[in-house]
């Protein structure tokens, strides 16, 4: 058992350079430990992954039994392992790179991420002193509620609850009302403010990525003209919402401006979609609130996971466990809402639980719905309720089978919509596009989005971005000839605070006229509040074209209709995850074309990152004090990661 021979058991995909170099930095550290540098090509490697650690306790794909416990054992003895278990934790503050705690080996950095996400967490287990009782007309008001009708409301629970605490989620499915949960929390948290601390609370809303930012803000506005409130409740209600990036402010050293010591100006903040945050994130968003504030996490906890490491908030909510309510809380529920909550109760268990509401209707998807019974066999890893639902010939869904036939109509649906906003450009190309033409250009390229599990190969982004330009190319609707044409959709793939770009905005090369009168190609993308932006091309960080995108890139959006490619061979990337956030990412319409065989295989196979904090919240097996430890910061100097 040596480390080329697990290099030699590798796919050529699998390897990175900065395993390598990492590997090679660690074996420096401790020359005379010929196991040291494997060690530190498999934690690189699991990073890589999305894992947060090395699990010795997990089953690992290239690794037998065997190998993982001489590696665990090489950790226990090394000199540049920290052992969290044994030694004080001031330890961790040496210039130890590794932290071994229990069955897991982390980059120290890590380690410290995930300690002090619990910490903020377990400080957010708090309640708020005013008294939701007080309100009990007004909270009733808002949810449509009676004493007639105790049908279990899941919306008022989690507004509720949210209300209540200091920390808190609210996690459900597409369609399950999670928006209108939130505007009526926040009209009960303005309510409260006003009527019992008298003052008017600082309320923001953040969202991991422009796209999803956008659609919080749209969704907001609409949910709040319908809120039946006061003005004055209305009012103190913003609409705005932003990334979790511009919120923190980059400090131009690779950290941001506001963090534990410089705390964020605010009362109550609305993370939305927060199974993509990772864990470095989460905790630097958590860490820089006031110690008053709320937060509410907002999102689907069975989504996929985030693109970088940690699954938070899946570990956050335990989960596909659905946790019930003690005795206490249950009775300040239902003295509010007037609901038998008798069959969500659970007496034993983490405090967490009484922190955490599940929506469990969805408003979305009617009783004729293919998408919403689609989106549940998926979510239960079901092939055979997969089967029974295309049986049902539902007319929202064209469910098609990897051929070639079947692919090329594929492709030509994709060219023949795509082609349709462009001929709206090209109407109005001669004159240019005004900020309102721009924005209805926009929102006609949303409608339909083709979505793909992989980045390479002829079914992933790179081959459909291909073959759809190529497409609208033979039919003379875009000129290739230049890599600005007019009409091209692009993504960037890195933040760039100097224009104001992040990863996921996605703009379209449009037409503008200049004040000479000149017509101009210009790059043009719309912030979360509606305002459109015209950028020179050469202005823009790096970016692709994005007729098609990953799974994971439209993580926070919904489209209309939403054309779904599953590569022709199984691979690991493939899980009930993907498929379950691919299919619900389509509102009216989802075509999907799938090899049976990679389909089923993907169904069965589930997500699991390695990571200590669902254990550190729930099970409660690793609990160590870092208020004393260092915040994390990026100027660490074990900042490979």
């Amino acid at each position: 058992m040596n480390y080329q021979n697990y290099l030699s058991r590798l796919e050529s995909t699998v390897a990175r350079p900065i395993d390598s170099a990492f590997a090679d930095f660690l074996q420096s550290l401790e020359p005379n430990n010929p196991v040291i540098s494997w060690l530190g090509y498999v934690l690189s490697a699991q990073l890589g992954k999305g894992h947060v650690c090395l699990d010795f306790a997990q089953t690992h794909e290239h690794l037998n039994q065997d190998e993982l416990q001489l590696l665990k054992a090489n950790a226990q003895t090394s000199e540049i392992v920290f052992q969290a278990q044994s030694q004080s934790t001031k330890g961790v503050l040496q210039d130890l790179p590794l932290v071994l705690d229990g069955d897991r080996l982390y980059l120290q950095r890590y380690w410290l991420y995930e300690s002090q996400l619990q910490l903020c967490i377990e400080q957010g287990l708090t309640e708020n002193k005013w008294d939701l009782l007080q309100e009990k007309s007004f909270i009733q008001q808002l949810f449509l509620l009676n004493d007639e009708n105790n049908t279990v409301n899941w919306q008022a629970i989690a507004a509720c609850i949210a209300a209540k605490h200091g920390f808190s989620v609210i996690s459900g499915g597409p369609g399950t009302g999670k928006t209108t949960t939130v505007i009526r929390l926040l009209a009960l948290l303005v309510k409260l403010h006003q009527s019992q601390l008298h003052h008017q609370p600082i309320i923001k809303l953040v969202a991991p990525t422009g796209k999803a930012a956008m659609r919080l803000t749209e969704s907001i506005s609409l949910a709040k003209q319908k809120l039946d409130v006061d003005d004055k409740i209305k009012s103190a209600i913003s609409e705005q919402t932003s990334t979790i990036h511009r919120l923190l402010q980059s400090n131009g050293r690779g950290g941001f401006r506001y963090d534990a010591h410089n705390p964020l100006h605010l009362d109550v903040l609305v993370v939305d979609e927060a199974s993509m945050v990772d864990l470095p994130l989460m905790t630097k968003l958590l860490q820089a609130l006031p110690s008053h504030a709320q937060v509410v996490l907002l999102g689907d906890k069975d989504q996929l996971a985030s693109v970088e490491a940690g699954s938070v908030l899946a570990d956050i909510c335990d989960g596909n466990t659905l946790h019930g309510y003690d005795q206490n809380t249950r009775n300040d529920l239902q003295s509010i809402l007037k609901m038998d909550l008798a069959p969500y109760s659970q007496e034993q268990g983490a405090q967490l639980r009484q922190h955490i509401c599940h929506l469990r209707k969805s408003y979305r998807f009617h009783e004729q719905s293919g998408i919403g019974y689609l989106a549940a066999a998926a979510n239960a890893g079901d092939a055979q309720q997969w089967q029974q639902v295309l049986a049902k010939g539902y007319s929202d869904l064209t469910l098609l089978d990897l051929s070639d036939a079947n692919f090329d109509q594929f492709t030509q649906q994709a060219v023949s919509i795509y082609g349709q906003y462009i001929q709206t450009i090209k109407i109005n190309a001669v004159t240019g596009l005004s900020d309102e033409q721009a924005l209805e250009v926009h929102q006609q390229f949303n409608r339909f989005q083709v979505l793909c599990a992989l980045r390479e190969g002829p079914l992933g982004v790179s081959g459909l971005n291909e073959r759809i330009e190529q497409g609208l190319s033979k039919k003379g609707q875009i000129e290739t000839e230049s890599v600005w044409y007019l009409g091209r959709p692009v993504m960037i793939m890195q933040n760039d605070y100097g224009v104001n770009l992040y990863n996921g905005d996605i703009g379209l090369i449009l037409p503008r006229q200049e004040a000479s009168g000149e017509i101009k190609l210009k790059a043009v993308f719309v912030g979360t509040d509606q305002q459109v932006r015209w950028l020179q091309p050469s202005r823009l960080p790096q970016h692709e074209t994005v007729y098609a995108m990953t799974v994971h890139k439209s993580q926070g959006s919904e489209f209309d209709h939403c054309a779904f490619v599953l590569p022709d061979y199984d691979t690991q990337v493939l899980s009930k995850e993907l498929i379950y956030t691919g299919i619900t990412r389509a509102k009216s319409h989802l075509t999907c074309i799938s090899h049976p065989k990679v389909l089923q295989q993907a169904l069965t196979r589930q997500v699991q990152r390695a990571s200590g904090l669902r254990d550190r919240l729930w099970r409660q097996l690793s609990s160590v004090d870092v208020t004393a430890q260092t915040s994390g910061s990026d100027d660490s100097q074990y900042s490979l990661f």
